[in-house]
Order: C-alpha cells, then sequence, then structure tokens
C-alpha cells in the first residue's frame, strides 16, 4: 500500500446525496474518540472516502417540512413509550444489561465484528445485536413519523463510505478487525441530523436524551 499522503476526501463527487433528516444514535463522549479514530483511519486509506461522526441510525428520512421543534417533541413522546415498553419486556440474551445505567437500553449495546456491505453508505459498518429495548424504540420512532413502508431495519456503526469494489471492502473490514476496537458501546442520546446532500454538509439539528 502507498505511503503517500492521502488527498482531501471527496465525497460530493461520489458520494450519492441524501435527503431529509436523520436520527442517529451516538455513543458517549468517553466512547466517541475510538469509533472516531477509526473512522479516520479507514477513511485515509481510501481518497475519495469522507469522515463522520460515529452514530448508529435510528431512522430516516423525516420529510425536512417538519420544524426541528416538532420532530423533537415526537422523538421525546416517542422515547418515552419505549421506555415504557422495554421495561416490561426481558433483556436479549445479546444484551448485557446493567443495573446502574439509566438509559432506555440498559447498558451498552453490543457491537459484531467489522463486516462489509454492499452499498456507498454500508461500505464497511458494525452490526449491532438489536436488542428488545431498540426494537423497541425503532418501532416508536418509525410508526410516530408514518414512516411504516421502509425495509426492515438493519442496526448497524457505521465505518466506512465509499463506491469501493467488494473486495476492497472485505479488506477493509480485516483493517478494521485488525485494529480492533471497543464491541461494547455506551448510546445516552439521539441527535437529529440535517442529512441533505452530501456527508460534509450534514448537520446536528437538535438533541434528545435517552435517560
Amino acid at each position: 500500500m502507498s505511503t503517500e499522503p492521502p488527498t482531501p476526501a471527496s465525497s460530493k463527487e461520489v458520494a450519492p446525496p441524501l435527503s431529509g433528516y436523520a436520527l442517529w444514535l451516538i455513543p458517549s463522549k468517553p466512547a466517541t474518540p475510538e469509533y472516531q479514530s477509526l473512522i479516520s483511519h479507514l477513511a485515509s486509506l481510501e481518497r475519495a472516502s469522507p469522515t463522520f461522526v460515529p452514530h448508529i441510525t435510528l431512522l430516516h428520512p423525516i420529510s425536512t417540512s417538519i420544524p426541528v421543534d416538532e420532530i423533537k417533541a415526537t422523538l421525546r413522546s416517542a422515547i418515552e413509550k419505549a421506555k415504557s415498553s422495554s421495561s416490561t419486556t426481558a433483556q436479549s440474551p445479546s444484551s448485557n444489561p446493567s443495573p446502574d445505567s439509566k438509559s432506555l437500553f440498559h447498558g451498552p449495546l453490543r457491537l459484531k465484528p467489522a463486516q462489509s456491505g454492499s452499498k456507498y453508505y454500508q461500505s464497511v459498518l458494525a452490526p449491532v445485536h438489536p436488542t428488545p429495548p431498540l426494537l423497541a424504540l425503532r418501532k416508536q420512532v418509525q410508526e410516530a413519523f408514518g414512516l411504516n413502508e421502509l425495509p426492515d431495519y438493519f442496526p448497524h456503526l457505521s465505518l466506512l463510505y465509499g463506491e469501493l469494489t467488494q473486495e476492497r471492502r472485505d479488506e477493509l473490514a480485516k483493517v478494521a478487525n485488525d485494529r480492533g476496537f471497543k464491541d461494547e458501546v455506551e448510546v445516552e442520546d439521539v441527535v437529529i441530523v440535517d442529512s441533505e446532500g452530501v456527508p460534509e454538509g450534514w448537520k446536528m439539528v437538535g438533541r434528545e436524551s435517552l435517560v
């Protein structure tokens, strides 16, 4: 592999633009640097791949015609309903509940090893074990925003974006696994992201706590 310094990412030229608002689950502040470092490292190996904030997409797309304050209120209500639902549901064996956690998820979400995907925005990713509280939250926000025709939910922590060959995606998934990353991620907030256009232009416009 060339040791030549990479040129700046140019996802504006190759990234398929998105539209609408997205809801992201983001790692807690102490957990963020490790995942951000891995994302930046993988992006440095592909000149056209952008960096981005570590996140697990909860829902997308929400219409930009809805005011952000209304989205926040709807999200808050959905979180409270999910808390009520998950409090009566036993935890999945794949979860690691913590009696000290006040989060809706009752502890960290568990990540599986990195793997390759087949889409630009799922080039390399770490699947998330779908615990009952996570699925309850997804169900509530999906219903609250009237997005019931979406594909089946595939929770994952994105690690690399890019229009790459399958072979290259497999190689970079191995790079991620060889480098290593924490397989438990604490999530305390849902952020509202204006995801119009390409990654460089995305911005967080709101936040709601899961605690």
